[in-house]
């Protein structure tokens, strides 16, 4: 699956890794103290699993447009018992059967919808139904979007581009209360011993101030929307690994690339071909009304 996609797998680079688990990590006390959470687009539920280390409310809802990413994720999360649902989230039908499942509990009810909303044909009809469940106290939705505007290229999984100002456009149509959070990229090292032992370092990082350029946004709303926490995650970075992925995305490109000009030189032969039978036969040239020269 291409990382295009954000399907988390075992060769994902750990930075991207990084960004998805502190995500849940975020949500995990709500998690834990809530009667039914919900992942929107849960995936194969690696990010998750390695963040809530099996603190999981006593019902969780796993939903995904693909059945067998919804079994993986009930498997890695060690939740075999949890409702899944597969559907496309813009089908009215698939929210309600998540608004059943939801709702078959007393108690609080938590929702995650990360990198989901960026993918849907249409996020309207989930804003609607999570922005009614919200506005209701039956439910605290936390959900996040891509900094499009940071990259330089398009990405074509993605059905429409997100910015900070698309982005203030989707937070107009939340409940109005709501808690706002940017998330960030971190850079850094760290000095280890020079056997194979392991050690642990509690690190502090300064965050905030002067606005910096966000890798996502994240909204919160609902009635426990003010407790979503904040944190920072660092982990080691595989170079190897990372360097591998980059060299294998290489390869891809390159090797699309040469598709692409094999097909354009073999669409010319088959062009001149074409023009030299028409000549043949005093015919007009194909192309000729964009500017192809007449014989």
């Amino acid at each position: 699956m291409s990382h295009w996609q954000e399907r988390i797998n075992r060769e994902t680079p750990p930075a991207i890794v990084a960004e998805h688990e502190l995500r849940y990590r975020l949500v995990a006390p709500l998690i834990a103290a809530s009667s039914v959470w919900a992942d929107l687009g849960c995936g194969n539920g690696m990010a998750p699993a390695t963040a809530l280390k099996g603190r999981l409310a006593p019902t969780t809802v796993l939903v995904d447009l693909e059945a067998d990413a919804v079994t993986r994720a009930a498997r890695e999360l060690g939740a075999t018992d949890a409702v899944q649902i597969d559907g496309d989230l813009t089908d009215p039908g698939v929210l309600a059967r998540v608004s059943e499942a939801l709702l078959r509990a007393d108690g609080d009810r938590i929702v995650s919808c990360f990198e989901v909303v960026e993918h849907l044909s249409t996020f309207v009809p989930l804003l609607e139904w999570s922005g009614a469940l919200a506005r209701e106290g039956a439910a605290t939705f936390v959900i996040s979007v891509p900094n499009d505007a940071l990259w330089s290229i398009e990405n074509p999984f993605h059905a429409a581009r997100w910015s900070e100002g698309a982005f203030e456009e989707l937070r107009r149509l939340l409940p109005t209360e709501q808690t706002l959070l940017r998330q960030i990229s971190l850079t850094g090292s760290a000095v280890a011993p020079w056997d194979d032992r392991a050690e642990r370092h509690e690190l502090a990082v300064d965050v905030g101030g002067e606005v910096p350029v966000a890798t996502h946004f994240i909204a919160a709303f609902g009635p426990r929307h003010a407790e979503l926490t904040r944190g920072a995650l660092a982990v080691p970075t595989d170079q190897l690994a990372q360097r591998r992925w980059e060299r294998q995305r290489e390869s891809n490109l390159a090797l699309v690339e040469a598709q692409v000009e094999a097909q354009r030189a073999e669409r010319e032969e088959w062009r001149a071909y074409i023009h030299e039978l028409e000549r043949e036969l005093a015919r007009p040239l194909s192309g000729a009304e964009h500017g192809e020269a007449q014989p």
